[in-house]
């Protein structure tokens, strides 16, 4: 996230967890404190993700001449993998608690804190011109909608292909069966 725009229109494969929330989606790697928005490559959003109103940043890229260049087409793999990402962060999204002695594991159905996985996917990225005037820009500013996701404030997003190992907690930190 130091220099977004070098993964720009590459397919990568990162360790992460997704959050979600009424009009964000975010994906955050381990042990890294940036935040990508987080796009499924069918158009749809995670379970959770409400409304959002998208900012300018269009996948895709320029060449040194400034001719347009397609962003890598991908498609979004929905197998078992997608759908048990997909039931963990449906679950998440209710927010439903569980009510179990602590000794025991929690109910499948309920409570989850952290979806976790491998994803693979494309990352899209704003101007190395864009990304050097959002870190100058002072923390109480208007976002300008340059980037992606809810109002553009994301300086990149990830594009999700495929997801593999999928891993979820509830809020005492049990892994989910």
């Amino acid at each position: 996230m130091r220099d977004p725009s070098s993964f720009n229109n590459k397919l990568v494969k990162l360790r992460g967890y997704v959050s979600v929330s009424f009009e964000y989606s975010m994906l955050r790697a381990e042990g890294c404190d940036e935040v990508l928005w987080f796009a499924l490559a069918d158009g749809s959003g995670p379970p959770g993700l409400v409304a959002t109103v998208n900012g300018a940043g269009r996948p895709g890229s320029k060449d040194s001449k400034g001719t347009p260049i397609k962003p890598i087409s991908i498609k979004l793999l929905r197998d078992l993998n997608f759908d048990k990402f997909e039931h963990y962060m449906s679950i998440q999204a209710e927010a439903k608690p569980c009510f179990n002695p602590l000794s025991e594991p929690s109910p499948v159905d309920c409570d989850v804190e952290r979806v976790t996985a491998t994803f693979t996917g494309r990352i899209d990225s704003v101007s190395k011109q864009i990304h050097a005037a959002h870190l100058k820009r002072p923390a109480n500013a208007s976002p300008d909608s340059r980037g992606f996701g809810q109002m553009g404030v994301f300086d990149a997003q990830f594009v999700l292909q495929s997801v593999a190992d999928v891993s979820a907690v509830d809020s005492l930190g049990r892994i989910k069966p």
